[in-house]
Order: structure tokens, then C-alpha cells, then sequence
């Protein structure tokens, strides 16, 4: 049997498809993807950055690898971003880690990390503490962060490590450098 639309003769399998065609525009046309993504939550910033440490880093946990400017900036605010990449222009080229030693999210060049858990207290439209803690070997440990709105996303401002932070590393090292560095007469 053969069904006339809009002037054209067509048999069922044509309708049919026909249908189906305009049943997935209008599905596509109203669906969700077209509604506006909320923005990540600081929380879920910082439990995407610490699931990359559970388990050995000399084995699946590899963490999270600063060895461009791009990723350097992807997690840290704009101003502790460039103290570390004015620190280290090594870290400006790609494929070169920033250096300080250990890896700044969990404060150590090599961790076991079990029994992960992330809690965050916003602070202010912009800003927020995040409180991760984990066992390291076996031993239980916390990491305090400082974080900052940045446009519709959040950026590490500042990492304390019980009583180190971050930033008194890099002040240690320009410290330790203006003293070295000879006095012109």
C-alpha cells in the first residue's frame, strides 16, 4: 500500500525511515546537550586530580604530570602558576617537570596512596579549602588546598603539606638565591 505525502508517493519502508529521521532531529534539537553544562564543582577538581594517585607510583598511579606550561596552568591559579614557571624556565618548554623536588599534590616523589577522600568547604563565591586525605604507605596523611574560582573553573592558589606550603618553597629558593648571588658594589 503506498501513502501519498506531500506529494510524493511513498511505500512504508520509505515512511518509515522517514519518521524515524525526523523523530532523532527533534530528539537532538530539544535534547539536554543544547542546555548549559554546569561548571565543575571544586570538589570534583580535585577528586579528578587525586584519583591519578591511588595506588604505587612505581607501578598504574602515575599522578599528574607538569611538564608544560598548558598543564602547569590548567591547575594553578594565574599567580602561583607563574611563580612556577618564572622559577623554572625549564618548565616553560615542553616535555620538562617543574622541579621542586616532589610532586606538589601529594608532597613526595614516590607514594602508595589508599583511602582516598576529598572534602571541600567553599569560602566565598571564588573561593574554597580542600582537604584531601589519604594513607601513603601505609601512613595516614593530609593535604590542605587553596583554591580560586577562575572564570567558570578552579585553580590550586596554594598547597600546604603540614607545616610547608608551595609557596614558602619558592620563597626559600629565591631567598636562598638573592643571598648566593654577589653584591655589586
Amino acid at each position: 500500500m503506498a501513502v501519498v505525502f506531500l506529494g510524493q508517493e511513498m511505500n512504508f519502508k520509505n515512511l518509515f525511515v522517514g519518521l524515524m529521521m525526523t523523530g532523532i532531529v527533534a530528539f537532538v534539537a530539544i535534547s539536554p546537550a543544547h542546555a548549559r553544562v554546569a561548571p565543575p564543582t571544586a570538589k570534583s577538581f580535585l577528586t579528578t586530580i587525586y584519583q591519578a594517585y591511588i595506588g604505587s607510583s612505581s607501578q598504574s598511579a602515575k599522578g599528574i604530570t607538569l611538564d608544560d606550561p598548558e598543564a602547569i596552568r590548567r591547575y594553578f591559579s594565574p599567580g602561583l602558576a607563574s611563580l612556577i614557571l618564572e622559577d623554572n624556565p625549564a618548565a616553560q618548554r615542553p616535555g620538562n617537570a617543574i622541579v621542586i623536588g616532589d610532586d606538589p599534590f601529594v608532597g613526595h616523589d614516590t607514594w602508595d596512596i589508599a583511602d582516598l577522600a576529598v572534602a571541600v568547604k567553599e569560602t566565598g563565591p571564588t573561593k574554597a579549602i580542600g582537604t584531601v586525605s589519604f594513607t601513603n604507605f601505609g601512613k595516614p596523611e593530609q593535604v590542605v588546598l587553596e583554591l580560586l574560582r577562575v572564570g567558570s573553573d578552579w585553580r590550586i592558589a596554594e598547597i600546604k603539606w603540614g607545616p610547608l606550603t608551595l609557596r614558602s618553597i619558592y620563597r626559600k629558593k629565591w631567598q636562598a638565591a638573592l643571598e648566593a648571588a654577589p653584591v655589586s658594589k
